[in-house]
């Protein structure tokens, strides 16, 4: 495959993943293995695995792909990545999940080209540049901007994936996995706070009430109902799509519209 003219690079890297139940987390630890060699800041590295993840999962669950096909170019525009199966891509089937993580990579990536494979011609490849928004690691940048996201979330992939997804929205985002972290980093206090009731065996559900008791406003998401006790701007029953989260915290974050607490 040609690189963009005049562009300049490293050795693209290709590599064939057999499908098997293990398949995505070996392709993000490959592509992140990748951005990480290739010096690409933390936030970056996370938003290039959310997406090959995203790629992947789809070729995994939807092309009934017996390989799927990673390939990796870094060049001076961005890295550009290309995941190809055998499958079929269904055209026009809307059904269910089918199509959202199309979306989370269209909202992360720039140029995204789909040859789709059809009846008597399988093979879908997707190939999309992920520009380099934070520039490589080690490289001069401007001082951060306070934090306006605290995300607590146990689980270390959902909770970097969303937070990759956020910060591409404009709500730059700090991580902590456990109710402990969540309170640390409250000490300066953010304009909203994502906080998953299942993170550190439900002690979250007190860190809600504290947080909203300082005025944070709190999206809880949970796989369970919300508790009784739980005190929260807005609650989400998981799985949630990150647009769902997304237009919450678009709500949260304009006092106009910050709904009741649920008591």
């Amino acid at each position: 495959m040609a690189l963009v003219p005049g562009s300049e690079s490293s050795e693209p890297i290709e590599y064939l993943f057999p499908v098997s139940r293990e398949v995505l987390a070996d392709i993000r630890a490959f592509v992140g293995r990748l951005a990480e060699e290739a010096g690409f800041a933390e936030r970056e590295r996370d938003r290039i695995v959310l997406i090959t993840h995203e790629l992947s999962a789809n070729a995994v669950e939807h092309g009934a792909a017996d390989v799927v096909c990673v390939r990796w170019e870094d060049t001076d525009q961005g890295v550009w990545i290309t995941v190809s199966d055998q499958g079929v891509f269904e055209v026009g089937t809307t059904s269910g999940d089918r199509g959202r993580g199309l979306r989370i990579v269209l909202a992360l990536a720039d140029e995204v080209t789909i040859r789709p494979g059809r009846r008597g011609e399988q093979g879908t490849t997707v190939r999309l540049r992920v520009p380099v928004r934070a520039g490589r690691a080690g490289a001069a940048t401007a001082r951060p901007a306070p934090p306006r996201v605290l995300l607590v979330d146990g689980d270390r992939f959902a909770g970097r994936s969303l937070s990759s997804f956020l910060d591409a929205e404009g709500y730059p985002t700090v991580v902590t996995g456990s109710a402990q972290a969540g309170r640390a980093a409250a000490a300066s206090p953010p304009r909203v706070a994502i906080v998953d009731l299942m993170t550190s065996n439900g002690l979250t559900v007190q860190l809600c009430d504290d947080l909203m008791r300082a005025g944070v406003p709190v999206l809880a998401l949970s796989i369970l109902p919300p508790p009784r006790d739980l005190r929260s701007s807005r609650f989400l029953r998981k799985p949630v799509h990150p647009l769902e989260v997304l237009a919450a915290v678009r709500l949260l974050t304009e006092p106009s519209t910050v709904e009741a607490p649920h008591a």
